[in-house]
């Protein structure tokens, strides 16, 4: 019943149909936290950004004209809450909104189960007609997977929606120049945090609690590290079969929310998918998302002093989005390393940088080609 994948070392990838991408020729540029840090020095004049002024112009210049996408993700809004002065998180978020305009990623659990079914639908030769989704979209919902249909007013007693009445009251015109303002404070408060206590509270009428994703990272962090004691038991599990064990946690403890319910849609179970021993790596590998994420855990638990933390997580997630599916991606050290060493760059066609100085070039080079 399924297809054979006669390549286990590198299996072809399943690019999810259903995720609608831009038109191709401007490169999609994703930036690590401490690279919009830098950024932000440049743009209010601090002395360690002077080293970054020429790269600042260079992405202003490329987004004003057309020549690069850059991009936020759920993680940005996760981790630039970790910046405790108030003020810094807004000239941080001042700069991120000058060159994304608030342009995001489609959050990766939206990738994974996009992913998960076009890999399905490979393995039992199914054709399925699911609706599409913008890869990039408008926001904070749209990172974090939830619909954003605007701002609507409702009548308190009824809960009727009398935003069409409210249009006609004030004049269309007048009535979406305002709604536009007020979403664009609301997205400027969520990406740099409350500014003060009258502004924390307005965000969490909202639903804003950060400590919660922080929470899940640390617990997944945890997850980890009791992973990392039980490689130190013995056996071949932290060396020649570390691949295995990671591709078989990945299913296990990263899709348990949703692979149940794509099996089942289908009809099938885990026998239909794996039918030759090798068949679990490869189909795990197939997924361009959680290649990138295996790739990243199998490299640090070969390390068997690596201290996982709640970073560990966000840098996984970040990179497990990013790396496939933006064109240019500039993360830090450690990331680097895994991905290149690994060949992540060239398997998801992906130019990975280390630092800002080599966007410069990367970016012009885009240019002349």
């Amino acid at each position: 019943m399924g297809t054979e994948v006669t390549d286990v070392v590198e299996p072809p990838l399943v690019w999810p149909s259903t995720l609608r991408r831009p038109a191709e020729g401007v490169p999609i540029v994703y930036l690590d936290l401490n690279h919009w840090i830098s950024l932000a020095k440049a743009a209010v004049g601090h002395a360690q950004g002077d080293a970054f002024k020429e790269c600042l112009a260079t992405c202003q210049s490329a987004v004003n004209s057309g020549r690069a996408t850059f991009v936020l993700a759920a993680a940005h809004y996760s981790e630039i809450l970790k910046v405790g002065s108030p003020r810094q998180r807004r000239d941080l978020a001042d700069v991120m909104e000058s060159l994304t305009r608030f342009r995001t990623l489609v959050s990766r659990v939206t990738v994974m189960k996009l992913e998960l079914a076009a890999a399905l639908d490979l393995v039992l030769r199914l054709t399925r007609r699911d609706p599409e989704i913008d890869l990039i979209g408008h926001g904070v919902c749209h990172a974090f997977g939830q619909s954003n249909g605007g701002f609507r007013i409702r009548d308190r007693a009824t809960g009727e929606d009398v935003t069409p009445q409210f249009r006609e009251k004030y004049g269309p015109e007048k009535f979406d120049a305002y709604m536009a303002n007020a979403l664009l404070d609301l997205e400027r408060s969520n990406l740099r945090g409350p500014q003060d206590h009258t502004e924390l509270q307005k965000l969490q009428t909202l639903g804003y609690a950060p400590q919660q994703a922080l929470q899940i990272a640390k617990n997944r962090a945890d997850e980890e590290r009791a992973q990392s004691l039980r490689l130190d038991g013995g056996g071949p599990w932290r060396r020649e079969r570390l691949p295995d064990v990671v591709s078989a946690r990945e299913l296990l403890i990263e899709f348990q929310n949703m692979a149940p319910t794509a099996f089942q849609e289908r009809g099938v179970g885990l026998e239909d998918i794996l039918t030759w021993p090798e068949a679990g790596v490869a189909f795990m590998r197939s997924m361009p998302s959680t290649d990138v994420s295996m790739a990243l855990k199998t490299a640090w638990h070969r390390n068997r002093d690596k201290p996982w933390s709640a970073n560990d997580i966000y840098d996984i997630d970040a990179m497990a989005l990013a790396v496939p599916y933006c064109d240019v991606v500039v993360t830090e050290k450690a990331c680097h390393h895994a991905l290149v060493s690994t060949g992540m760059d060239a398997r998801m066609n992906t130019v990975l940088l280390r630092d800002l100085p080599s966007l410069v070039s990367t970016l012009r080079d885009w240019k002349a080609a």
